[in-house]
């Protein structure tokens, strides 16, 4: 049998997780503006953080390289940490070039971030404060998506940074709705238990 203390600690936790929930959307929308407002910055930041990834991971495939068993898994190994790690390298030394490059890998991304976030809005369950803005969230990423694709010959080197600024708000605006629903359902047997 639960005892109210049991019941307050889990409100307390669930209160907590929430707060984060809360404090994570506000920094995605601070973030998003600031993306927003710079965005060439933005795009460079993000697109040699790319690179430093397969930096990092063509050196892990050379050192996996040198520890295979077979001849031919060393030779595939090297391969691929040669390959990773000369576009890692491409993308951190000319990273404006590199945008363009990114471009077309980061449509792919916001097409499925937008559909991923549509299917998880209709996952939630009915009533929840959070689920229009879910679904809000993953429409506006199809939108642009589908605008960028539409305007590809003339993409300019603003555009990943714009549309992480953007993505980054509306999901930031979702977080902080779905922090509002839970702290309304975990309100409400409380207040229900008062009045019993």
């Amino acid at each position: 049998m639960e005892t109210p203390r049991t019941f307050q600690l889990l409100k307390e936790g669930t209160l907590a997780g929430s707060n984060a929930l809360a404090t994570m959307g506000i920094a995605m929308i601070v973030i998003g503006i600031l993306a927003i407002l710079a965005p060439l910055a933005t795009g460079i930041v993000f697109n040699m953080f790319f690179g430093a990834l397969f930096v990092g991971a063509g050196i892990v495939e050379l050192v996996d390289a040198f520890r295979a068993g077979t001849w031919q898994r060393t030779v595939m190994l090297a391969l691929v940490g040669i390959v990773s790690l000369g576009a890692g390298a491409l993308f951190i030394a000319r990273p404006v070039v590199g945008l363009v490059t990114l471009t077309v890998a980061f449509l792919a991304y916001l097409v499925f971030v937008g559909a991923f976030r549509i299917v998880m809005a209709f996952e939630l369950p009915r009533g929840m404060p959070g689920k229009g803005w879910e679904f809000a969230s993953g429409a506006l990423t199809l939108l642009l998506a589908y605008l960028a694709i539409s305007q590809m010959p003339n993409i300019s080197q603003w555009l990943i940074g714009t549309f992480i600024g953007v993505s980054l708000i509306s999901e930031g605006i979702s977080r902080l709705s779905l922090a509002r629903g839970v702290r309304t359902v975990v309100g409400a047997p409380a207040t229900h238990g008062a009045h019993a």
